[in-house]
């Protein structure tokens, strides 16, 4: 089989969340599923880290802001994220079908 999706994002965080949803959905006994998007949960909240960890990549004493947005979808069938809900802010899946 061949891949049937094109994913394309300007925000590495969300593609990174979008493609996790489908790898989960794809493969839910996956081995340390659980914890398989504590990396982006610490990217998305970087500037107030959830780990404790104090991001300042300059050295400069100016913390590391957010990377992107992370959140998952409403479930594997609808697959809806917060703009395909209608919220002005978040992700958004589109579907180009032939």
């Amino acid at each position: 089989e061949w891949a049937c999706s094109l994913f394309a994002s300007l925000d590495p965080v969300a593609i990174d969340a979008v493609g996790l949803d489908f790898l989960v959905s794809q493969f839910p006994d996956m081995r340390d599923v659980n914890y398989s998007d504590m990396y982006l949960i610490e990217a998305a909240l970087a500037n107030n880290a959830p780990s404790g960890t104090k991001y300042d990549p300059e050295g400069d004493g100016t913390p590391l802001k957010s990377l992107g947005v992370f959140e998952h979808w409403n479930n594997p069938t609808d697959k809806q994220y917060s703009r395909n809900l209608g919220k002005s802010a978040g992700i958004e899946l589109y579907y180009i079908k032939k």
